[in-house]
């Protein structure tokens, strides 16, 4: 192959890396941004809630949203994320496209370590949305949920950010509301 050839397959390759990379919104959101009349309906009985020593929260549950307009629905994981530093409350999609690789993820590397333990080694395991990041960390016997909110607003304050160590028992709730979204 020639050298033209091939750098024109990179080049190719690079800019639709880049392309796709700055996809940050998720379906929902832009689900949400198009219609002019929006419906969401939240089952606030099946609910998993994360809560931290400082009273921080994230809260995730199944929605469904529907365009009024023109009947079309979509369901998708709607996360709440109230943190003190600064002070807000922020909402953040997960498309309905993202919630097998989210099921995938927790039944493959965070539900069968959930007791693992280390000496001196640790091991950190992270799930990307468009919108949100979760990652699972292991040191020693210590364990951790941090919930990142991806950069996806205009907002002054970026990657609000959430942990817990006394919570990680309550992954496998949160399996159980993604498995109802699916």
């Amino acid at each position: 192959m020639s050298t033209k050839k091939q750098f024109l397959i990179l080049a190719l390759l690079v800019t639709s890396s880049i392309l796709i990379g700055q996809n940050t919104e998720s379906s929902t959101r832009k689900f949400i941004d198009k219609a002019k009349f929006t419906r969401i309906n939240k089952d606030w009985t099946t609910i998993a809630k994360f809560k931290s020593g400082i009273g921080e929260t994230v809260e995730f549950y199944p929605i469904e949203v529907i365009n009024l307009k023109t009947g079309e629905k979509t369901n998708a994981l709607q996360l709440d994320m109230k943190i003190k530093k600064p002070d807000v409350f922020k909402t953040a999609w997960i498309g309905i496209e993202e919630i097998n690789e989210f099921i995938t993820f927790i039944e493959k590397n965070v539900i069968p370590n959930l007791d693992l333990k280390f000496k001196d080694k640790s091991s950190e395991f992270i799930f990307k949305a468009n919108e949100m990041t979760l990652s699972y960390f292991i040191y020693e016997k210590t364990k951790r949920i941090t919930i990142k909110l991806n950069s996806y607003d205009d907002s002054k304050f970026k990657n609000y950010t959430f942990w817990t160590e006394t919570q990680v028992k309550k992954i496998p709730k949160l399996l159980d509301i993604l498995k109802i979204i699916k």
